[in-house]
């Protein structure tokens, strides 16, 4: 589903900012096969350094991550299927302390100096490999599927007994009431959190970037996710189900995904530095385009999907 909407910020990307280098095209095949984080591919020149993950689309880099994890997502589902609720939290408690080892390799190019890495190179290549390779990924993954699990166990029941589910279980229902109070209101607790670093910890934040790149912000996430899955959380239910987030949540695939293709190609027509107008209308203009993306590309796709299932 979301392929053609990548393909097409591609496509607009290449067509007014086509590569300027052998090695542009070379990684183009790459991009176009979302590819193009799975290995650190980097190259200098007298000025500058290019990596493959950021080129073109930049922001496209996580969902070339994303293809190795969705086709580990079954056997990791059916994995977990088979877990307590002890192990699936230990296993999430795990993910979000191993954070820390990327952030002990990153640092000050910790790793490189470890490696005697002398080509000036080598640091920018294991930065990539951490920052934008599903190495450094891979555990949140992982905290991802455990999170799945514990709203399962905690927060629905099998439908037919009421009790909680088990590997027979056909169907389940939402048991909103049996699930921590925390959980319950899972978006309070983790947007006061992630207002308590933002505003208590920033020193830190700066000096630990390695750390809530990957993985840090774990208990942030999940608090929020599984609050807003459960749907009893005040910002759930006066916030999230409004018609303006809805409409937000329906293409904030592509805002992300179209946010650099859309400013640069304003800066190349009209300019930015010294151009009021178009940054001031640069959102406006986004939400628009990103609605007619959703509305005239992702959405008749996903209809087409949905028919040929049928």
């Amino acid at each position: 589903i979301i392929y053609p909407a990548f393909f097409l910020s591609l496509l607009l990307k290449v067509t007014y900012a086509p590569g300027r280098t052998a090695f542009d095209w070379a990684m183009l095949p790459l991009h176009a096969l979302l590819l193009q984080s799975w290995f650190p591919i980097c190259t200098a020149s007298e000025t500058s350094i290019s990596c493959s993950p950021w080129m073109y689309n930049g922001e496209a880099w996580f969902l070339s991550v994303l293809v190795i994890f969705w086709l580990c997502l079954r056997p990791l589902a059916e994995f977990f299927r088979r877990r307590s609720l002890a192990f699936s939290s230990a296993t999430l408690a795990f993910c979000w302390a191993f954070s820390y080892v990327f952030q002990a390799f990153g640092r000050e190019d910790r790793l490189a100096e470890w490696l005697g890495c002398e080509d000036r190179l080598c640091p920018f290549v294991i930065m990539v490999a951490i920052r934008a390779t599903p190495v450094g990924y891979f555990h949140v993954f992982v905290a991802g599927v455990a999170s799945a699990r514990i709203f399962m166990l905690t927060a629905t029941r099998d439908a037919e007994s009421g009790e909680r589910i088990t590997m027979g279980t056909k169907r389940v229902v939402l048991a909103e009431h049996n699930a921590p109070l925390v959980l319950r209101f899972g978006c309070c607790a983790g947007y006061l959190a992630y207002a308590v670093l933002v505003l208590g910890a920033t020193a830190w934040i700066e000096t630990h970037y390695y750390f809530f790149h990957n993985g840090g912000m774990l208990p942030v996430m999940v608090l929020v996710l599984i609050g807003a899955a459960i749907g009893k959380d005040p910002i759930t239910v006066w916030v999230f189900r409004s018609r303006p987030m809805l409409t937000l949540g329906r293409i904030s695939y592509l805002q992300y995904l179209m946010q650099h293709v859309l400013q640069g190609w304003i800066a190349s027509t009209f300019g930015w530095q010294h151009n009021p107008v178009a940054q001031a209308l640069f959102v406006p203009a986004l939400l628009v385009f990103s609605y007619v993306c959703q509305r005239f590309v992702e959405k008749p796709y996903t209809e087409y999907q949905r028919w040929r299932l049928e």
